[in-house]
């Protein structure tokens, strides 16, 4: 048992779920597109560089404090090894971005830009000092505009996608990933309220950050059923993906102020697995 433990432990906070995770959310719009997956370098480089930024946040705050984590916890337990996967995914990060178009290259790299100012760099000119994540409503679009941009923009943007159906599949990428990052703000409730951050659960407490994130995925539901007249997607697509949402609804409903890490990192964030796992099958088998 211990050793299953830390097998899980490894697999969720090296990071090694999350990159999976972004990589299942790219080949999920690929499957709507083509049917099926192919893995390329640039899909190398989506799974890598999640890896890497979610390695280098949590690496780069281990040991500051009661806002600690599971994640940053890990890491300080396990310090040698988190070093080696900060290196290690840097390195593929690196080399799989020269791999990537001129296109892509310039996407990543205003992506990049964004990135520092939200949680590295503070932003010029403001008094007092303050990054992009200080603000905290911004943190929640942040979070879903980053994930659409590389999990949908970036693997997208050498294949041809009529402009109109680009933006339908970013929209449904945004609305789902904002919804769970709203989920999540309850988890980081504590750690907010020490940096004062007004985020939404702050704003609105827990069950109406609940039910605001339940009725942005019911939202997405109806958009997609819609949208199913407008674009070229399929009947088993349209359906595998709302099927997908409402079992994210039905995750969601459980949560509270003791809700353990592992619902969140294991079973939130698994519900971008899980779509994909729907709608390759519904591709697949039906």
């Amino acid at each position: 048992m211990i050793a299953l433990r830390k097998f899980k432990d490894f697999i969720l906070y090296s990071n090694i779920f999350i990159g999976v995770c972004a990589l299942a959310l790219a080949f999920t719009n690929q499957v709507a597109m083509e049917g099926d997956i192919h893995f390329n370098h640039t899909y190398w480089f989506v799974f890598f560089s999640t890896m890497f930024t979610y390695s280098f946040l949590k690496f780069r705050r281990v040991g500051e404090g009661p806002s600690d984590t599971s994640h940053r916890t890990w890491a300080q337990e396990n310090l040698q090894l988190s070093k080696n996967i900060l290196v290690i995914t840097l390195v593929a990060t690196v080399s799989f971005f020269f791999m990537l178009s001129h296109q892509q290259q310039i996407i990543v790299g205003v992506l990049a830009v964004v990135t520092l100012f939200y949680g590295f760099v503070d932003i010029p000119f403001l008094k007092p000092s303050r990054k992009l994540r200080d603000f905290g409503l911004l943190k929640t679009f942040f979070v879903a505009l980053v994930w659409s941009v590389t999990t949908v923009i970036v693997p997208l943007s050498n294949t041809f996608v009529e402009s109109d159906m680009l933006v339908f599949l970013f929209l449904r990428r945004f609305l789902f990933v904002m919804a769970l990052t709203i989920v999540f703000e309850i988890k980081d409730l504590k750690s907010d309220e020490e940096y004062n951050l007004k985020t939404i659960p702050m704003r609105l407490g827990i069950s109406n950050t609940k039910l605001l994130a339940q009725g942005v995925l019911f939202l997405l539901m109806l958009i997609n059923s819609v949208q199913y007249f407008f674009f070229d997607v399929s009947l088993l697509n349209m359906m595998a993906v709302n099927l997908s949402l409402l079992v994210s609804i039905l995750c969601i409903q459980p949560v509270n102020e003791e809700t353990n890490d592992w619902w969140y990192y294991f079973v939130l964030d698994g519900m971008m697995m899980l779509q994909f796992i729907f709608v390759y099958g519904a591709a697949k088998y039906l």
